[in-house]
């Protein structure tokens, strides 16, 4: 691990936009943030710029959002997804955070797992159909709360790796 870290930080960290952004985009939140304590960056760097690339996002999921819905292909979609809709209806896991409401839009933006993001938590803020400003602010809310999350859990790497190496 401690030859990965090394190599990485010998590497990458003097090209911080060349791995931080593409890592961020396809590996996810948890690594890119992670990884990026890891090679030094402090978290007063890191957290803006994390909260500026998922708000980034957001008005191009409104915008591919708005110039597909009115496509044929969305009408089939559309169709397809109403003989769905019981079945999603009657899920444990829909019907929970359906229950939490607006606020399960930020708690979807801050999960740092697989299938939880700021993607997943446009679609639920449309599933709830949440004005586009209500949609913003519980998402960019969602992202400042992960991030919060993951660059404290970065920390506590960081000095738990200290601690044993003592």
């Amino acid at each position: 691990m401690g030859d990965i870290v090394l190599f990485l930080k010998n590497n990458l960290a003097e090209h911080f936009v060349i791995y931080f952004i593409p890592l961020y985009y396809l590996g996810g939140r948890p690594l890119a943030l992670i990884s990026a304590q890891l090679l030094g960056h402090k978290a007063a760097f890191l957290f803006p710029v994390a909260l500026l690339l998922d708000t980034i996002q957001i008005p191009f999921f409104y915008h591919v959002h708005g110039s597909i819905s009115n496509s044929l292909l969305m009408k089939k979609i559309h169709q397809r997804r109403e003989k769905k809709e019981v079945r999603r209806k009657n899920s444990r896991i829909f019907n929970r955070v359906q229950a939490l409401g607006s606020p399960g839009v930020a708690l979807v933006a801050a999960l740092p797992l697989k299938g939880c993001g700021m993607l997943s938590g446009f679609v639920l803020a449309k599933l709830l159909k949440l004005t586009k400003i209500n949609g913003y602010l519980l998402l960019i809310a969602g992202s400042a709360l992960g991030c919060g999350m993951l660059l404290g859990i970065g920390e506590m790497l960081i000095e738990g790796w200290r601690y044993l190496l003592e």
